[in-house]
Parts: structure tokens; C-alpha cells; sequence
């Protein structure tokens, strides 16, 4: 695979949401529209940031289990940010 040049968007999450996505059951991330979830996926001048990647990891362990897949982009829906999860590139 080649090295992306965009950053990849790390999202830390518990071990039912991991196992959904790496069944593919979940398709979509939600997360609260807040400070830091704006930071992330916003720019100083409130355009969306791009990233290529979305790296899944479970709890806060050095050796907690990680996962890569595609980012599809996200959309506000309220107070909740639907983040889009695309293919599964490692496990």
C-alpha cells in the first residue's frame, strides 16, 4: 500500500463498536458534535479536513487491537457527527 500523504483520523472506541466494524455490522462512527470531535474533522477555517484512512483502536493499551479502514467522509446531523467507514484495509 502506498503511504498516504493526508493524515489518517484516529478514533479510539470500546470492543463491541470494534467487532461491528470488523464484521462490517457498523458502517458509521457518531460522535458528539464537540470541541475536540470539531477539531478533528473541522480546520481553523471550518472547512472539513480530509483524511484518506481511519485507524480504529480499542481502549488505551499500548497492544490494544487496531484496525485501519477507508474514510468516506462525514456529515452533522444535529448535535451527532456521522463519521463514514469505508473498507477494512487491515485487522
Amino acid at each position: 500500500m502506498k503511504k498516504s500523504t493526508k493524515p489518517t483520523l484516529k478514533i479510539v472506541i470500546k470492543g463491541e463498536p470494534f467487532d461491528d466494524i470488523a464484521s462490517k455490522k457498523k458502517i458509521i462512527e457518531y460522535r458528539e458534535y464537540t470541541p475536540f470531535w470539531i477539531s478533528r474533522l473541522y480546520d481553523k477555517e471550518g472547512k472539513k479536513r480530509h483524511y484518506e484512512l481511519i485507524e480504529f483502536i480499542n481502549g488505551y493499551n499500548t497492544d490494544a487491537r487496531r484496525m485501519i479502514t477507508k474514510y468516506e467522509g462525514f456529515n452533522k446531523r444535529g448535535d451527532l457527527l456521522h463519521i463514514k467507514i469505508g473498507k477494512i484495509i487491515s485487522k
